[in-house]
């Protein structure tokens, strides 16, 4: 792409900066000057004119999160979250420490409070409603097509889903989405300083969630490929570059001193995985309405040399996925570009024609997507009516938050039948952090009034780092596999006697991972826990 001369483009920056970029305008690339305008007004007028009608929708999103969020209960990754911010590291074998750091205030604040647990994740999605409004500003969009970008992400699956749960997938779309803000103002402005400040939300990014270095790569890389390249000559790229690594080289020492689990469950997960359920997945997550949508913006981005880089690297990382058989979140970091370029091509569309109706058409579109993503990711349903409906089979994550509290009053139960002498030696073992987050949680609150609830512990992820039980309990409470649920294999091996003697279940007959979970007594114990914990500990999925 040819350069404009100095002149020139101080110019185009002065039009710019006095009024809304022309959408669709192909953007110069090289160092921006200042408008003739002060700064501060500027700025003062850019959030009244252009921010503030993004930051009521996204207040409207914030509001409806945290008015669902308490119901149904834990996601099973949030007792994983929580108990991981009750051991604080540097790292943890398949997560970085800010989600677990974000759940320790949270419970420090809030003790077993589900509404503070998830306000981290209902700010992410409520920042990535701005974001996106202000990335299709920076593509060229005018107001409607910011405003237009900043409501199809209000009404995406991927959006509503992330802000209901606390875990680091959530977090990730938020981090990703400032990152692509930041790259995108770069290519308007031509400010490499910029990329120092994409180093700093990369970096803290990195303590979220380690695959977003991924994507960050993927994006130099189609940059490198299909332009603008001079945005990556100069100090300033590994100024920025070196600034994220500093930030998140405490969670890299700790992979590295930990012979590296991360990669160990990024490859278990890979086996499980489906490359043609990836695609599947990429039809829906959105929104099935939006579909057209987000698909017209990856095309008007690949039909733009300036901003072809990001429709490169989407379809770069599906690809990688694709070989890889990642799992069908990765992509999430990829699609906040294509939700903004989305929203100026609808808008581009709602002015030709007939205005009128394509306008009423599009707002149509918008509102009913926005309702069935609500029902399809928060809890819209009462739990009584969700065994009538397909939505559990459809969205598993609507499932992986009932029944938590069965289950700890059935291993409760179970307690509460052994004689006093052998309750004093027993301890649980849950097969997933799933089993021993719930139980945890819910079981002292069903054991026999003046008696203690015995310790919980798992070999799975990183409890297993956290350590076998004391030596002195002989007598074990197993909580067997699911789908379909047997006693692990190390209880088989290492139990002098084994029986099986509940089942948990849920009151509402909902069909999720662990209706069905099969409880066993050990007892008799004929290995030392010492011994016994390499083979008990692993990582990998909650169903092996």
């Amino acid at each position: 792409m040819r350069l404009p001369t100095s002149r020139s483009y101080r110019r185009l920056m002065r039009i710019r900066a006095d009024g809304d970029p022309p959408a669709g305008a192909s953007l110069p690339t090289g160092r921006a000057v200042a408008g003739s305008n002060p700064f501060s007004r500027r700025v003062i007028r850019t959030v009244r004119n252009d921010v503030w009608p993004l930051a009521a929708l996204a207040g409207v999103v914030l509001g409806v999160l945290l008015a669902f969020s308490g119901r149904y209960g834990f996601h099973r990754d949030e007792f994983y979250i929580r108990e991981s911010g009750r051991h604080l590291a540097w790292g943890f074998p398949d997560h970085p420490p800010l989600s677990p750091l974000l759940a320790r205030i949270a419970d420090e604040l809030a003790p077993g409070s589900l509404l503070a647990l998830r306000v981290p994740a209902a700010l992410g999605a409520a920042v990535t409603v701005v974001l996106v409004g202000l990335i299709a500003r920076e593509f060229g969009g005018d107001r409607r097509a910011q405003f237009l970008a900043s409501a199809i992400a209000a009404s995406s699956i991927l959006v509503l889903a992330s802000g209901h749960i606390l875990a680091t997938a959530s977090l990730d779309v938020a981090f990703a989405t400032t990152l692509v803000f930041l790259v995108a103002r770069l290519l308007r402005t031509g400010d490499q300083r910029l990329w120092v400040v994409a180093g700093i939300a990369l970096g803290v990014g990195l303590l979220n969630r380690v695959f977003l270095a991924l994507y960050a790569i993927i994006v130099l890389a189609a940059l490198a490929s299909v332009g603008p390249r001079e945005l990556l000559r100069g100090k300033w790229l590994p100024i920025g570059v070196l600034v994220a690594l500093v930030i998140a080289a405490p969670t890299v020492l700790w992979q590295a001193r930990n012979g590296w689990p991360q990669w160990e469950m990024a490859t278990a997960i890979s086996a499980d995985n489906s490359r043609w359920e990836l695609v599947a997945y990429q039809f829906v997550i959105i929104g099935p309405l939006l579909l057209p949508v987000w698909i017209a913006g990856l095309w008007w981005l690949l039909k733009r040399p300036d901003l072809r880089c990001f429709g490169v690297a989407y379809l770069a990382l599906l690809g990688l996925l694709m070989v890889t058989s990642g799992q069908q979140h990765y992509l999430f970091a990829a699609y906040p570009p294509l939700l903004a370029a989305g929203g100026i091509a609808a808008a581009q569309w709602c002015t030709t024609g007939a205005q009128r109706i394509r306008a009423t058409v599009s707002a149509m579109v918008v509102a009913t997507s926005a309702a069935i993503a609500a029902v399809f990711a928060l809890p819209v349903l009462p739990v009584s009516v969700l065994a009538d409906t397909p939505l559990v089979d459809l969205n598993g994550e609507i499932g992986e938050q009932i029944g938590w509290p069965e289950m700890g009053r059935t291993v409760a139960e179970v307690l509460d039948r052994l004689p006093a002498e052998m309750r004093a030696e027993t301890v649980v073992m849950a097969d997933n952090y799933g089993q021993a987050g719930a139980v945890a949680e819910f079981g002292p609150d069903f054991i026999a009034s003046g008696t203690a609830f015995p310790p919980v512990h798992s070999g799975h992820q990183a409890y297993a780092w956290w350590g076998p039980p004391p030596q002195k309990y002989r007598t074990v409470v197993v909580l067997g596999t699911d789908a379909p649920s047997q006693a692990p294999s190390w209880a088989v091996r290492a139990c002098g006697r084994l029986t099986e003697v509940a089942t948990v279940g849920n009151d509402d007959d909902i069909e999720n991972q662990e209706n069905g979970t099969r409880i066993f007594l050990c007892r008799d114990l004929t290995t030392s826990w010492h011994d016994l914990w390499p083979q008990i500990r692993r990582i990998g999925p909650a169903n092996p």
